[in-house]
């Protein structure tokens, strides 16, 4: 499933449960926005202690390149 990051959670949810019967793609459904839920939560989490520990005076790109890398630990 190919996901646009300009879908909607509903419509991604909709897609990826296409192909189920109706029971599957309610179950479908809530995992996929349970599961972006948790990923969003986990994304905030990252960045507010990347940015309680940065050093005032540091550029946008770094805070960034920082919050990536630590995504992807």
């Amino acid at each position: 499933m190919k996901i646009n990051m300009k879908q909607t959670l509903e419509e991604a949810a909709k897609q990826g449960a296409e192909g189920y019967n109706i029971v599957g793609q309610v179950i479908y459904k809530s995992g996929f926005k349970a599961g972006a839920k948790w990923e969003k939560e986990q994304a905030i989490e990252i960045l507010s202690s990347v940015l309680e520990n940065w050093v005032h005076g540091g550029d946008a790109d770094c805070i960034i390149a920082e919050f990536e890398e630590r995504l992807n630990d």
